[in-house]
């Protein structure tokens, strides 16, 4: 079993790992768009690196969206069955 001081510490490295790669993609790309009203710098890298995660992760959905829309054939409709006479 883990301590409560690792699981504290373990926590923290990990936050503070996801804040710099995001930091990082929020330097490294530029979103289209107006700038984020975030203060201080390194926050606001970080919401970019967000908005720049969360664009590419909806662009990647729509793409997967019109590929299974592409392979999925349409529905084909069935011709009505006759009724049979069910009086004897």
């Amino acid at each position: 079993m883990v301590r409560k001081g690792v699981e504290v510490v373990l926590t923290a490295l990990y936050v503070a790992v996801l804040a710099a790669v995001l930091g990082g993609i929020g330097a490294a790309v530029r979103h289209s768009g107006p700038v984020l009203d975030v203060e201080p710098a390194f926050a606001r890298r970080v919401a970019e690196g967000l908005r720049v995660l969360w664009s590419v992760g909806d662009e990647n959905a729509k793409r997967t969206e019109r590929l299974l829309d592409e392979l999925s054939p349409p529905p084909v409709p069935t011709p009505p069955t006759p009724r049979a006479n069910t009086r004897a």
